[in-house]
């Protein structure tokens, strides 16, 4: 009896992270708090326009680092617990799997509350909140990338790196950005590219 009750908020978790109402929660949520964090910056910032560009910038690329590594050495790693849903995700693309949409929320208050410690907070809040409009962006093109067929042959070359990532599982880690892909090679390159270059 009492193992069952220890397992019921995992139980509980389990469920929430594949319904449509955490996905859509996430999105929203991860949003919003993105955008708090953002104004409360700006709002307290007495910086230069450059200096506030420069730490949203710092801030973009640091997610753009943490989407790789995340979906490399944890989603795809030796981690069971977060190989497993991600292997749901390739099995349906289409599912809800996802991680509890008040997590991330909490990453990215807890993330700017820490840099808090270390620089001024409104510096702390730009990065925060930069960090976290990455994870809302991701989360927005991932969605979109399997919700939807792009008719612009960008957006469309976009979206096909991520679905070339799910025929083959070892290359294009990047979902938002192929930055970290294109430095630590791991990009998809096809057969015939590769016969180009060997010329």
């Amino acid at each position: 009896m009492t193992e069952s009750l220890a397992h019921a908020p995992l139980q509980w978790m389990s469920r929430l992270s594949t319904s449509r109402f955490n996905n859509y929660a996430g999105l929203t949520s991860d949003t919003l708090v993105a955008l708090g964090l953002l104004a409360a910056g700006f709002r307290f910032n007495d910086r230069s326009a450059v200096w506030v560009l420069g730490l949203m910038l710092c801030g973009l690329l640091a997610f753009s680092l943490l989407e790789y590594v995340v979906h490399r050495w944890l989603f795809h790693g030796p981690f069971e617990v977060f190989e497993q849903g991600h292997r749901r995700h390739h099995e349906q693309p289409r599912g809800y799997d996802a991680l509890p949409f008040f997590l991330p929320p909490l990453a990215y208050l807890l993330l700017a509350a820490l840099l808090a410690c270390v620089m001024p907070a409104s510096s702390a809040l730009l990065i925060g909140g930069s960090v976290a409009a990455g994870y809302a962006a991701y989360g927005l093109s991932h969605w979109s990338m399997h919700a939807f067929r792009f008719r612009h042959p960008l957006a469309r070359a976009w979206a096909a790196a991520h679905h070339i990532h799910h025929n083959h599982p070892e290359r294009n880690f990047g979902v938002t950005s192929p930055l970290w892909d294109a430095v630590l090679r791991t990009q998809y390159v096809s057969a015939s590219r590769r016969q180009q270059r060997a010329r």
